[in-house]
């Protein structure tokens, strides 16, 4: 008895395995049918995609500050609130990106993501790299101006990159000055 009802169970996982194995051959050859009809070329060439760029909003990671000679890299996000100049360095949203011919503004505290800027010297590299290109500058000069000096946000009809600290850097508390860098854009490598 047992050998029968055994026979009978196999028959039938043999033909549940069998009436399985149809049915998808049978879908497969439909979704082969249905992808001769409509080549993904003729698809994606009727599909219009607007080309509109969204702009970041605060806390956006925004790039990397690279300084070559002094071998760091700092995070950069977008705006410049102090739990974004937490994490690193801040780009003042209303300043230029770096692929536009203006005044790129970055800031970063100077005791933390920022204390190098006080071993940068004229004529090094630093490198401001986002999803838009790799930008490289030169520092032109550096300046120490008072806390409430806004020269800094002047538009500029050439790319610049300013970046800025509080200073001196060993104060304690608010600082009472900051420190300027000014650089001039040699090279872009726009992606």
């Amino acid at each position: 008895m047992k050998s029968k009802t055994a026979k009978s169970l196999s028959l039938l996982a043999y033909f549940l395995i069998f009436c399985g194995m149809t049915i998808i051959l049978a879908n497969s050859a439909i979704l082969l049918k249905a992808n001769e009809q409509a080549p993904v070329k003729e698809i994606a060439a009727n599909v219009v995609i607007e080309d509109k760029e969204i702009p970041l909003k605060e806390g956006d990671w925004f790039g990397f500050l690279i300084a070559p000679k002094q071998n760091k890299k700092v995070p950069i996000y977008e705006g410049t609130n102090s739990s974004i100049l937490a994490k690193g360095a801040g780009h003042y949203s209303a300043s230029a990106s770096p692929e536009e011919t203006d005044n790129t503004i970055i800031s970063g505290h100077r005791d933390t993501y920022f204390r190098f800027l006080k071993d940068v010297s004229k004529n090094d590299k630093i490198i401001i790299q986002t999803n838009k290109g790799i930008f490289t500058y030169r520092i032109r000069k550096s300046e120490i101006v008072s806390a409430s000096a806004e020269t800094i946000l002047t538009p500029k009809s050439r790319p610049i990159l300013t970046l800025t600290t509080c200073f001196p850097f060993t104060y304690i508390g608010d600082a009472p000055e900051r420190y300027i860098l000014t650089a001039d854009l040699i090279k872009k490598d726009i992606n």
